[in-house]
C-alpha cells in the first residue's frame, strides 16, 4: 500500500470519493453479512406485537443503520480490518473503541419502534462484533461465533467494565 505521498491522482480521487459518498451508499457490510448479523440479533431481540418476518426486516434495517453509523465514524481502512486475519487492532484499542462507539451510537441512533433496552443490546452487539472482527488474528466469522451467547449490556449507562467485556 503506497504512503500518502505515493498516491497517484487516481488513488487520491478514489480515497475522496469513498469519504464523500452519499449517505444511501454508506455501507461496508455485504448483504450476506447483514443477513447473518440479523439472524444473530434475532436470537437476542424480540420486537413485540409483530410476526417473525416483519421482525427480521426491522432487524436488517437496524443493522443497516448501525453500519451507516460506523461508516460515518470509522475510517474505511479500519472497517476493512474486519476481513483480515493478519492486520488488526490490539485488545486495548478494541476496548477503547467499543466504549466510545457504544456511547456515541446510543446518543446518535434512535430507533423509536424498538424499546430502549433492546435498542442498546442491538447497538452493542453489532458494534462488539465489528470491533472484535477488526482485532489481530480475528475476522467477522470468528466474532459472530463468539457473540452468539455473550452477555451484552442493556442499559445506556453501562460501566466501562461492562462495555470492555464485549472484547472477547
Amino acid at each position: 500500500m503506497p504512503t500518502i505521498d505515493q498516491l497517484t491522482d487516481k488513488q487520491f480521487k478514489k480515497l475522496l470519493e469513498e469519504y464523500f459518498v452519499e449517505p444511501k451508499k454508506r455501507s461496508k457490510m455485504s448483504k450476506v453479512e447483514i443477513k447473518e448479523l440479523a439472524k444473530i440479533l434475532n436470537g437476542r431481540i424480540n420486537v413485540p406485537i409483530i410476526d417473525e418476518t416483519t421482525e427480521q426486516k426491522i432487524l436488517v434495517k437496524i443493522i443497516i443503520k448501525i453500519d451507516g453509523f460506523l461508516y460515518d465514524n470509522l475510517p474505511n481502512e479500519f472497517y476493512d480490518l474486519v476481513r483480515s486475519l493478519e492486520k488488526g487492532i490490539d485488545d486495548n484499542e478494541a476496548k477503547r473503541l467499543i466504549k466510545r462507539l457504544s456511547r456515541l451510537a446510543n446518543k446518535n441512533i434512535d430507533i423509536p419502534y424498538v424499546p430502549e433496552p433492546m435498542e442498546y443490546i442491538a447497538l452493542n452487539l453489532i458494534i462488539g462484533i465489528i470491533i472484535n472482527a477488526a482485532r489481530k488474528a480475528w475476522n467477522l466469522e470468528m466474532a459472530k461465533r463468539e457473540f452468539v451467547n455473550i452477555e451484552v449490556p442493556n442499559k445506556d449507562n453501562a460501566s466501562d467494565n461492562e462495555l470492555e467485556r464485549l472484547v472477547v
